[in-house]
């Protein structure tokens, strides 16, 4: 890796006019980035870094200015640069990748005409030749090249993404930015996403910028981190380093407020206040408001960025002391110090140990949620009148029992948002059975339904959308006593205040005349749950409900969880797609997909042993905060298939490594391995494409072909997706084609492999049938 900079940003200041005056959006940031080299820009919302990367291509909005500071790129001040002379650095030089790539694309336009679009605009190149080009770069990517038709509605969230990622290297550009390209994505999607980055950009000898909030992703995928926080950089050096052993406050606290899921179990940190308005930003040190070691000194003079070690600078007046700052940063009290200073109370989590309780409160039993499809207007038209629809829930048994924490696992899709929200009747049932108290809640209605809700209450995923605008948080809070006639007077005033400070918003007068747009993301989830916890209910289902919120308040909302737990005794149904979240506060974990549930168990036994496989995917899929741990990338794993019409057999068969003849293949499954092929690089010599019918495929040859040759190609094609597809496919040769039959195949039934623990999945029928 050479040592002279690709890019170096020095002084970099820029400002947003607004009537209000002028946001200090980023005051005084310095980096550098070597060739090759991948640096995290790491920090929390509104903390700068997003406006610090838009400003390297100068794509900042009109109301954006650069008042002081060089951007020095490959010897030249891109800041000096006229529009045209910039206009070629773009894409050819330095490429972008945004955080929403359905809003990148063009939705008129197929991806491969965007793609080309982006060549033509700066090289002169014929159209077959950067046609073939799109399909090398579809390729690496992990994309068909057949998709290059494709429109990008046409196209999963996944898939956008890699067709982003693919135009960025269109180019070959020395400098690729990417901003929180992961974000939107499930955690299964973003490792194989990041793991092709990564393979790519050290294949062509790239530089990364990678802008993002996630400390995990940034350990697993950089070589260097630069934390911001409030317009400035906080810390910077080897990305391992930082981690393991930081020197700013800032960064202690982030480190110790993220969940991990292969470290031990320790009480998540969470950081007192919001971060300084940057408006009138304070004088001294930005983060000194909200940091329990600050002094006088660090109120008033601001700390430069000071060598701290071998390629390590940090801006802390005390680094001296950093041994001793990182043991008591460790411990939730030591951030009560700020807490109290600035009127916040710091939330612990109480004990850290795991319920099994024996009394179930809520049996759930052959649970089935479907949502018809509405047909198409030309579909009714053409007289095709089929009967469409989505398995959202398909079929599932689990209880909750007295004072425990159930968390429910999956990815976008598998329907655990669903099942949330049909235990607390928001949805209605299609089929099956939820007894609560013996009583099954699925049939009531009118005054019986009310009163169970009572017992039940949700915390939603989106802090923002769920209170009442118009409300005060008095209102917000009282509602549900004014509903159910539970209180009034002075009565109803006192479980207010009481409700309010148990969710840690203390003292209660000082938010109770407030509204919803005056309180931060984390206090408007405080209120949420306070407004939850009123009615004193029995059981609770938080869906997300941190997944919206700042890392740093994030361990506060999963405390009080804890809490209410150990000192209410209320359930929780926690559903989440993080598996180190759910690690921290769950005592039991289910893990959904497509519709049901595959694996349920102890949390702590679930994630040692892993035994179904999907289960084993999510959590090699998930980023890893603890520097001490490397894990492998991942490198392809598929997508979750369509709920419409879910796989035959084990609905997990078309991604599992493990899979066998008899746990479903069927004709999609011939198509997906043709598709592969292709990605590979190979295209069929014998035959010339798939058409599915049913369990079945239809393969035509190619003029000329030979029967015997194309059986060996089908052959090898198909064990090069998985040696069982081949075993399990009948194939018949039949005028010019080769039919491929399945046979049908019942998904798996859950099984009891070991106390408490169960796995749908046919690796342990034998086992468990033969009595073990």
């Amino acid at each position: 890796m050479s040592t002279s900079p690709l890019l170096s940003v020095d002084d970099l200041a820029i400002h947003y006019r607004t009537g209000a005056g002028p946001v200090q959006a980023v005051d005084g940031v310095s980096f550098s980035l070597a060739p090759g080299e991948a640096l995290g820009l790491v920090g929390e919302s509104g903390c700068g870094k997003t406006t610090a990367a838009k400003a390297m291509l100068r794509l900042l909005p009109p109301n954006g200015e650069v008042p002081r500071g060089r951007i020095d790129f490959a010897g030249r001040d891109l800041l000096g640069l006229d529009p045209e002379a910039m206009r070629r650095v773009r894409w050819d030089e330095i490429a972008w990748i945004s955080q929403a790539a359905m809003n990148a694309l063009d939705p008129v336009y197929t991806v491969g005409e965007q793609i080309l679009e982006a060549m033509s605009a700066h090289r002169k190149i014929e159209r077959k030749a950067a046609w073939a080009h799109a399909e090398q770069l579809f390729r690496d990517v992990g994309i068909d090249p057949g998709r290059l038709s494709a429109y990008p509605h046409e196209m999963s969230g996944g898939m956008k993404q890699r067709a982003v990622i693919a135009m960025a290297l269109a180019l070959d550009p020395q400098l690729i930015v990417a901003d929180e390209p992961t974000t939107a994505l499930d955690v299964v999607t973003q490792a194989q996403i990041l793991s092709r980055l990564t393979k790519l950009r050290r294949e062509r000898g790239l530089a990364l910028m990678f802008i993002t909030h996630d400390i995990s992703v940034v350990v697993q995928t950089c070589d260097r981190v630069a934390v911001m926080y409030g317009g400035q950089i906080m810390e910077t050096g080897p990305v391992r380093e930082v981690f393991a052993s930081p020197f700013h406050p800032y960064t202690m606290g982030l480190t110790n407020a993220f969940p991990t899921l292969e470290g031990a179990q320790r009480e998540l940190i969470s950081i007192p206040g919001s971060p300084p308005d940057l408006l009138d930003p304070p004088s001294g040190c930005r983060f000194a408001e909200r940091c329990p070691f600050a002094t006088q000194r660090c109120m008033s003079e601001t700390p430069l960025l000071v060598d701290v070690g071998e390629g390590r600078h940090a801006a802390c007046h005390y680094p001296e002391q950093a041994v001793d700052f990182r043991q008591r940063a460790a411990r939730n009290d030591t951030w009560q110090i700020a807490g109290e200073r600035l009127g916040e109370q710091v939330q612990g989590a109480g004990s850290l140990e795991r319920r099994m309780s024996e009394t179930p409160i809520l049996e759930v039993e052959g649970l089935k949620k479907y949502f018809p499809v509405e047909q198409g207007f030309l579909d009714g038209l053409r007289g095709k009148h089929k009967e469409r629809k989505v398995h959202a829930v398909d079929d599932i048994d689990f209880d909750l029992r007295e004072g425990e924490i159930l968390g429910l696992a999956g990815e976008s899709g598998s329907g655990k948002t669903t099942t949330g929200e049909m235990l607390v009747r928001l949805q209605d049932v299609t089929a099956g059975e939820i007894r609560f108290d013996g009583v099954n809640i699925a049939a009531l209605k009118g005054p019986e339904l009310k009163a169970f809700r009572r017992s039940a209450q949700m915390i939603f995923q989106d802090p923002y959308q769920t209170l009442n605008p118009r409300f005060t948080i008095h209102d917000i809070v009282a509602e549900p006593l004014i509903i159910h006639r539970l209180a009034e007077g002075e009565a109803l005033e006192q479980r207010v205040v009481e409700s309010l400070e148990r969710a840690g918003l203390k003292p209660a007068s000082a938010y109770q005349e407030r509204f919803p747009h005056e309180l931060s993301g984390g206090q408007r989830q405080r209120v949420a749950i306070a407004r939850g916890i009123i009615l004193e209910p029995r059981f609770m289902v938080a869906d997300e409900p941190v997944s919206m919120l700042d890392v740093s308040i994030r361990a506060g909302v999963l405390n009080l969880m804890r809490r209410f737990r150990n000192e209410l005794g209320i359930s929780f149904v926690y559903v989440s797609h993080d598996l180190p979240t759910i690690r921290y506060v769950a005592d039991r974990t289910a893990i959904m997909y497509l519709g049901e549930i595959v694996e349920v168990g102890p949390t702590d036994t679930l994630i040692r042993e892993r035994k179904h496989p999907y289960t084993q995917l999510l959590l090699d899929a998930s980023p890893e905060p603890d520097p001490a741990v490397v894990k492998p990338p991942l490198e392809s794993a598929g997508e979750i298939p369509s709920a419409m019409e879910p796989p035959n057999g084990c609905h997990f068969h078309t991604r599992c490594p493990k899979a066998m003849a008899h746990c479903g293949w069927e004709g999609r499954d011939v198509a997906t391995a043709l598709s592969e092929w292709r990605i590979r690089g190979a295209e069929p010599q014998q035959l010339a494409g798939a058409s599915v019918s049913g369990l079945n495929a239809q393969l035509a040859l190619v003029d000329g072909a030979d029967e015997a040759a194309a059986r060996d190609e089908l052959q090898a094609i198909l064990s090069a997706k998985h040696p069982s597809l081949w075993q399990a496919a009948r194939v018949e040769g039949r005028e010019g084609n080769l039919s491929v039959q399945f046979a049908p195949q019942a998904s798996p039934k859950r099984r009891l492999i070991a106390r408490e623990h169960q796995v749908a999945c046919y690796l342990y029928e034998e086992a468990v049938d033969s009595g073990g």
